[in-house]
């Protein structure tokens, strides 16, 4: 095949620092980066990437989202195995972040005040992953509708990041984690007919919850299943045919659990079973197509489609004694979440001359369809009968978007310049009725122009400082638009929450500036950041219904949030076996009101030895933060005003090592938390009261083991 300009210069950069390789013995491996459509060195990005290695997450035992990001400097993961799991990005979290995986968007999540407490982003698993990119900031100019806090890129290996010059190829690996006591195991098995490649991975878990110091929590199984094929067809040099189909479903099982809050006084629990099952299956077929002669350099085609339910069966028998006499109810409660996606990319890598510069393009297309829908049901059994009730939070919905971009990126002596322009069009409109509880619904159109641009200055081969822009955009979302939740059961401020028409699209505007050094052996990648949010969406109280006694609550663009900071990243080779590593990050932020935002960070990072002898290789991890008082003001249960949660300043040390036994097999071993230390990650109690924090705690000391064999 052909050579595009872009790949001419990345390979430029990889094979300078192969030759460079040869006369030193310390050199780090060059990271290439896609999440901006046009392949770059990770030095050279005009803006904070990070990339985490698939390979890495396997040998150290990771099996979880939460354990896959938790150590990156201006992100942090919530929830655990067993748990909804929530991303946050420089103080953005919940739908506002993109997640993407294999080119189609994972499912949305949801909860109060969206923290994703309900259901969260983890519909998927990472036992074949290839990359993580992480897009720290506004990145709508590329990915669009939602990419209003950052992004989240899963790539996942294909039968030839196996295969290599082989045609068949197979191994079995085993993975135990202490965190939440599971069991998993993996089988890749990869083989190549003629013109055509194909993968079949295979995994299945068994655990439980991730636990906190005390292993106070209730107790909750967990198990699942992953199944994908995949195949690539070549025809030619020119064009590959690839397809693939994914399953994945995870059940859990809780028997232990609290009465719910009943309206006519407090009830104790007798028994309590919460069985909750989360299932995505998703296709894609599409084409690569890279020409010899033609107006475009390569072209990627994807038509895909995703189906996700999360479904949650919840039942209990509750007690209580009045006048001498044992009063009994059952309450059974049955939800449903569904996302379903349909879409269609169109992707053109290509270059162009213009005034005597070379101008390398990326532009397409997108257009993608999703239907939403949450239904739930409520039995209520007493000596009244059986009261049955069904309601939904919002009006099921549809939406339809269509986005159309473009990238240039050129380079002036020693500037490089990339600009990025984006059309989105959105449209949401009530699948079922016009109506939900008496409220009228209707279509809600939308539409962004989200422009991008960003400037690099090369002082040397080894030292550049970029200055970026970019700009969000977040279409106003179905379950806020058409959302009404009866809250009435809550005491001394019973609310319901009504829809709004009126819902304006949420936008961000975020500026970077940034350095990067990167010679061969010495890494030093500084950023600070300034973000501004403009029709933020939340709930505030708009009046009272005088018939019920209940508050009105509604879902409203209120002032703009900002939020800033600072990331570094460090990292030396001392020698071609002994290294050092650090990253260190911190995120403020408030609302229109001068009042602290909940999801941002106190001060935090983590500083690492490595050492590699072929086939060793073990590391060391100092992770710490300080203390956290930039809290917001938190309510009661009750509505009554009360302290946030505050926590103290932490650290901790992990250790590992990695063994290859032979060549076909490998073995890995972690301690996390050695020093068994209790304490608090402030994200996993923003928000909440101060008084409820004590079961939040982070697990004690525990160990994971990898095994892995190639056949």
């Amino acid at each position: 095949m052909k050579l595009s300009p872009i790949t001419a210069a990345v390979l430029s950069v990889l094979t300078a620092n192969f030759v460079h390789a040869n006369s030193e013995v310390t050199q780090f491996d060059e990271v290439v980066v896609t999440a901006n459509k046009v392949e770059q060195p990770l030095s050279k990005v005009a803006g904070s990437i990070t990339v985490i290695n698939g390979d890495d997450l396997e040998t150290k035992g990771t099996t979880e989202l939460y354990d896959s990001l938790n150590k990156e400097a201006g992100v942090s993961v919530t929830g655990g195995a067993g748990r909804p799991q929530n991303i946050t990005i420089r103080g953005m979290t919940g739908n506002r972040i993109v997640i993407v995986k294999d080119g189609i968007k994972s499912s949305d999540g949801y909860g109060a005040s969206d923290i994703n407490d309900k259901v969260g982003r983890n519909s998927f698993d990472l036992s074949n992953v290839k990359s993580i990119e992480i897009v720290k900031g506004a990145s709508s100019s590329v990915h669009g509708s939602g990419a209003i806090g950052g992004v989240v890129i899963i790539e996942t290996k294909q039968p030839e990041d196996y295969l290599k010059d082989n045609d068949f190829y197979s191994d079995v690996s085993g993975t135990y984690t202490g965190i939440s006591n599971k069991y998993k195991g993996s089988s890749n098995l990869a083989f190549r007919s003629g013109n055509t490649e194909s993968l079949i991975n295979l995994s299945y878990w068994q655990g439980e919850e991730t636990r906190n110091y005390q292993q106070d929590l209730y107790n909750r199984n967990v198990d699942g299943v992953n199944g994908a094929y995949t195949v690539n067809h070549y025809i030619g040099e020119e064009l590959m045919l690839t397809a693939k189909i994914e399953y994945y479903t995870e059940d859990m099982l809780r028997e232990e659990g609290s009465a719910s809050i009943q309206k006519d006084g407090i009830w104790h629990i007798s028994t309590y079973n919460h069985k909750e099952n989360t299932q995505d299956i998703n296709a894609y077929i599409g084409a690569e197509y890279t020409p010899y002669d033609a107006f475009f350099e390569k072209l990627n085609s994807k038509l895909y489609w995703r189906d996700t339910t999360t479904s949650s069966d919840i039942n209990r028998l509750m007690s209580r004694e009045r006048n001498n006499i044992v009063e009994k109810r059952r309450e059974i409660k049955a939800q449903s979440f569904t996302d379903q996606l349909i879409g269609f990319d169109n992707d053109f890598i290509s270059s162009a001359t213009l005034l005597n510069q070379v101008h390398n393009l990326a532009y397409g297309l997108s257009l993608t369809s999703n239907q939403y829908e949450r239904p739930n049901s409520k039995s209520t059994i007493d000596w009244n009968g059986n009261n049955v009730n069904h309601t939904q939070p919002f009006a099921p919905a549809r939406a339809y978007s269509l986005g159309i971009y473009l990238r240039d990126m050129v380079e002036i002596n020693n500037w490089i310049i990339t600009g990025g322009l984006r059309f989105d069009a959105h449209s949401l409109t009530p699948s079922d009725s016009d109506s939900i509880a008496g409220f009228s619904v209707k279509k809600i159109n939308s539409s962004e122009l989200s422009p991008s641009v960003s400037a690099t200055y090369q002082f040397t081969d080894t030292l550049n400082a970029y200055l970026s822009y970019n700009h969000g955009y977040r279409a106003p979302a179905y379950d806020k638009a058409y959302g009404y939740n009866n809250h009435d059961f809550v005491p001394l401020t019973p609310f319901l929450i009504i829809p709004n028409m009126d819902l304006e699209a949420e936008t961000s505007d975020s500026i970077e500036h940034g350095i990067k050094y990167d010679s061969g052996k010495t890494q030093i990648y500084g950023a600070a950041f300034y973000q501004k949010f403009e029709n933020f969406i939340d709930v505030i109280q708009v009046g009272m219904d005088p018939s019920t006694g209940n508050y009105l609550k509604q879902y409203q663009n209120i002032n703009g949030v900002k939020t800033y900071g600072a990331e570094l990243t460090l990292a030396h080779q001392f020698t071609q076996e002994w290294g050092i590593n650090s990253k260190i990050g911190y995120v403020d932020g408030k609302d229109g009101d001068g009042e602290y935002i909940r999801t941002i960070t106190p001060l935090e990072g983590n500083v690492g030895i490595t050492y590699d002898l072929e086939k060793l290789s073990a590391y060391s991890s100092l992770n710490w933060a300080s203390s956290m008082d930039r809290v917001p003001q938190c309510a009661t249960n009750i509505g009554m005003a009360t302290e946030c949660a505050t926590t103290s300043s932490w650290a901790t040390v992990d250790l590992g090592v990695n063994y290859a036994v032979t060549t076909d097999f490998n073995i890995s071993a972690n301690v996390i938390n050695l020093f068994d230390k209790e304490y608090i990650r402030y994200q996993d109690v923003a928000g909440i009261m101060n008084s409820a924090k004590g079961y939040s705690t982070e697990p004690g000391r525990y160990f994971t083991v990898n095994a892995k064999y190639v056949f």
